[in-house]
C-alpha cells in the first residue's frame, strides 16, 4: 500500500486512476494519465497560482484561499478523482519492527508503539504503514503519520468543490515513484530544488528511507542575490538566472559570484545528509547502501551548470530527473511539457502514476 493512502479509505468501487494534484506554497499543479494498451498518454495538464500567505512551509495558513484555488481547477477541468500531496513538513515517516502478528491485527500493533516513534498520543494521529520485509522475528515497516488535525484540514479543503480527493501521499513519495525506475533495487538521493523550500531524501530498494525539508534555500533565494546585486527587478532576474545560471563565462563571471553564495549552502546541506547517511548506521544496526547518484528535480534544477558543480564538488554522479521513467506514454502522443517544465510536476506525476500501480 502507498502511506498515507488510507487516511480517508475510499470504497473498493472508487480504487481508480486519478489525476495527480500538487499542492505547494506557490502554485497547485496538476496532471492527468491516461492508458491504453497497457501505454500512456497525458491527458491534462497545468497550475494555478497560490497567493503569498495562504501556504508557508507547506503549512496551511488560509483553507478558504487554498479552497478557492481547488474549486476554479474543478470549475475548469473535466476531472473528478485526484491523488493529493503532502508537505513533509506535516508528516512523520520511520521504520520500525512489529511482532510478526497476523495483518488484520498488524494495524493495533503498530498503534501500540506510535508514541514511541512521535511526540504525539497515538489517539492524536493517523498513520499508514507498508512492509518492507517479513520473516520469523517479525515485520520491517514503514510507517507514516500525520496530526489528525492536519489530516482533516487537507481532507476539509475539496468540500464544495468538484474534486473527490481518493489518495493522501507525501510529496517525497510520489516524487520517488515518478523519477526511479520501478522495481530499481538500488540507493538514491533525490533533491527537490523548489522556488521557496528544498526536499532532499533518500529512497533504497524502492523504500523511502527519510525525508527532510530545506525552508530557507530555494530558487528565491537565487533570485533575491541577482536582484540585491544587480539592482534589476524580479522578473529581470529570473530571467538573468535562466539564461546564464552558474556557467563560468568568459567576462561573465558576476552572475556566477553572486549566485555561488546560496548554491554553495544547497550544496553544503546535500554533502551532510550524503555523509550522514554513509556514516550512521540503520536501525538495524547495518551498514547503508551507498548513494549511487543524485537525482535533481524541481523547477530550480534546470539551472544551468548546476549538475555539474554539485557533481564536481560531491563526488557523485548528478543528474536531472526524468519524471516519464516509468511513464512509456502513446507513439505520437508525447507530452508539449518541455524536458525543463517537466521537472517541476514531478510530485504531479507520481501521484497519477500512484493510481495505476495500486492496479497492477
Amino acid at each position: 500500500m502507498n502511506a498515507l493512502s488510507k487516511f480517508f479509505p475510499v470504497p473498493e468501487y472508487m480504487s481508480m486512476p486519478a489525476v495527480g494534484l500538487d499542492i505547494s506554497d506557490q502554485s497547485v499543479r496538476f496532471l492527468e494519465l491516461k492508458r491504453k494498451d497497457g501505454r500512456f498518454a497525458i491527458g491534462k495538464y497545468g497550475e494555478k497560482k497560490v497567493h503569498k500567505g495562504i501556504m508557508e512551509a507547506g503549512k496551511l495558513k488560509d483553507i478558504a484561499g487554498m479552497k478557492e484555488v481547488l474549486r476554479i481547477i474543478g470549475k475548469e477541468q473535466d476531472f473528478s478523482f485526484v491523488n493529493v500531496s503532502l508537505p513533509e513538513e506535516e508528516a512523520y515517516l520511520f521504520r520500525m519492527k512489529a511482532p510478526l502478528v497476523k495483518l488484520r491485527e498488524l494495524r493495533g500493533s503498530i498503534e501500540l508503539q506510535i508514541e514511541n516513534y512521535v511526540p504525539l498520543k497515538a489517539s492524536e494521529v493517523v498513520f499508514d504503514y507498508e512492509i518492507i520485509s517479513q520473516d520469523e522475528t517479525g515485520y520491517d515497516l514503514e510507517v507514516s503519520v500525520l496530526p489528525k488535525g492536519v489530516a482533516q484540514n487537507y481532507f476539509d479543503l475539496f468540500e464544495g468543490t468538484d474534486l473527490i480527493p481518493l489518495v493522501f501521499e507525501i510529496e517525497a513519495q510520489a516524487i520517488a515513484r515518478a523519477v526511479i525506475k520501478r522495481k530499481d533495487k538500488g540507493t538514491y538521493m533525490v533533491v527537490d530544488f523548489g522556488e521557496t523550500r528544498t526536499g532532499i531524501s533518500v529512497v533504497s530498494e524502492g523504500v523511502l528511507m527519510f525525508t527532510l525539508t530545506l525552508d530557507a534555500v530555494g530558487g528565491h533565494s537565487l533570485n533575491e542575490a541577482i536582484e540585491k546585486n544587480f539592482k534589476v527587478t524580479s522578473v529581470e532576474a529570473e530571467l538573468m538566472k535562466k539564461e546564464q545560471g552558474i556557467r563560468k563565462t568568459l567576462g561573465k563571471d558576476d552572475l556566477f559570484q553572486a549566485l555561488i553564495g546560496p548554491i554553495s549552502v544547497l550544496r553544503d546541506e546535500i554533502n551532510r545528509h550524503y555523509v550522514y547517511w554513509h556514516t550512521h548506521r540503520g536501525d538495524e544496526g547495518n551498514g547503508r547502501e551507498k548513494i549511487e547518484k543524485i537525482i535533481l528535480c524541481g523547477g530550480d534544477a534546470n539551472l544551468l551548470g548546476l549538475t555539474d558543480y554539485l557533481s564536481a564538488s560531491l563526488k557523485v554522479p548528478v543528474e536531472r530527473a526524468n519524471i516519464w521513467t516509468n511513464i512509456n506514454y502513446e507513439e505520437g502522443l508525447v507530452p508539449e511539457i518541455e524536458f525543463n517544465d517537466s521537472l517541476r510536476y514531478a510530485t504531479a506525476a507520481g501521484l497519477a502514476l500512484g493510481g495505476f500501480w495500486g492496479h497492477d
